[in-house]
């Protein structure tokens, strides 16, 4: 199973703050202390129930997935796709996350990264772990394609009834590639019903970023 430990709290940490400041604009009324105190009760619930991936480097994915899960979980009435699609953008539009990818060199294009990718996509094909992605990927000098047909968010979210929440996290691809230095070009997702999530990502030339 998941642990509430290290890269959990490191999660809430850079997660609460901008997502409740968010949060106060839009339910003014709601008692932050409470429903904060509330979210991490639900995130530490649902990670002692989350089986692990066995330590991939996608697992990270889904300690971030039960987060955004349990910001609706503790107030259900209240905490709709549209307030979870703002308390996410928020984050990720806080000033932690633009320093942290300030200046960042970017690494995607790189064989050693995309060699592990290729070794990662050849063994989720046959992983072992019920929560895990399947995925293929080809790689390439300026560019990759990467086609999830199974995505360890999309399951979690059908685990926890939270599935119509899994686009919110969907709808950070896009700026999280784009930090990286590359460019997103999706047109299909498993969150929306497609069959795939047809990643193709081209690299940012440094007078453009």
């Amino acid at each position: 199973m998941l642990k509430y430990g290290a890269f959990a709290k490191a999660v809430e940490m850079m997660c609460f703050k901008p997502a409740l400041n968010r949060l106060k604009e839009l339910r003014p009324e709601m008692d932050m202390k409470i429903y904060k105190k509330k979210v991490k009760n639900e995130f530490k619930a649902m990670l002692c129930r989350t089986p692990d991936i066995g330590g991939s480097s996608l697992e990270a994915n889904l300690y971030i997935a039960a987060f955004v899960f349990s910001l609706h979980k503790a107030e259900p009435e209240k905490i709709t796709p549209a307030i979870v699609d703002e308390m996410v953008t928020a984050v990720f539009d806080s000033p932690f996350m633009v320093k942290a990818h300030k200046n960042k060199k970017c690494t995607l294009f790189t064989d050693k990264v995309q060699n592990k990718k290729v070794r990662e996509s050849i063994a989720s094909q046959n992983s072992k772990y019920e929560l895990d992605w399947k995925f293929e990927y080809k790689k390439g000098i300026d560019e990759f394609y990467n086609t999830y047909t199974e995505c360890g968010i999309c399951k979690l979210g059908k685990r926890e009834n939270c599935f119509e929440f899994v686009p919110c996290l969907c709808n950070m691809d896009e700026r999280n590639y784009r930090n990286d230095g590359g460019q997103l070009h999706r047109t299909k997702t498993l969150a929306n019903g497609d069959e795939c999530c047809n990643f193709h990502v081209t690299k940012i030339k440094s007078d453009n970023v």
